[in-house]
């Protein structure tokens, strides 16, 4: 039976944890253990953020996912790698993902953080540009369709622009 005293202790540190943004069930466990509170008392604390809806991964993870789409345009790989670094498990992440994606048009996303990104590229020759953009494409998460199907939106390859003449 844990200590009242360590019970109430992690009680609050969870609770000034989660003040600053929503957490994962695992991101809190994490916490906890890190501050020393025995697994006794961080599964009652679970328990308790979970039942007063403290903490709830469904909830976390779209609106992790939303805010990462929204403000970063992260591609679905990416993403999927975030919520996993989250600790929350495949089954919510694929749920999540389909949910996000589907109000989310992925193409769209990687073409308007490909627009913003090729502003900020010198004056560099086609190739280069071309290769660096796709790099950032992969950095961000999106499939090597999308990451090929936005660069030569952008930026047509000078071999096309020969044909083009």
């Amino acid at each position: 039976m844990p200590h009242q005293e360590e019970l109430k202790k992690a009680r609050k540190t969870a609770i000034k944890y989660l003040a600053y943004r929503d957490r994962s069930r695992s991101e809190i466990s994490c916490h906890l253990t890190e501050k020393k509170i025995s697994p006794e008392t961080v599964e009652k604390t679970l328990a308790y953020l979970e039942k007063n809806r403290y903490i709830d991964d469904p909830r976390f993870a779209l609106q992790f996912g939303r805010s990462r789409i929204e403000n970063k345009r992260v591609g679905k790989l990416r993403l999927r790698r975030e919520l996993r670094n989250k600790g929350l498990d495949d089954s919510l992440i694929d749920k999540t993902l389909g949910s996000l994606y589907a109000e989310h048009d992925e193409s769209e996303i990687a073409l308007a953080c490909a627009k913003k990104k090729l502003a900020s590229f010198g004056s560099a020759d086609t190739k280069k540009k071309r290769g660096r953009l796709a790099r950032f494409l992969e950095r961000q998460g999106y499939p090597a369709s999308i990451v090929y199907q936005t660069v030569n939106q952008l930026i047509p390859s000078s071999s096309e622009q020969k044909n083009e003449k």
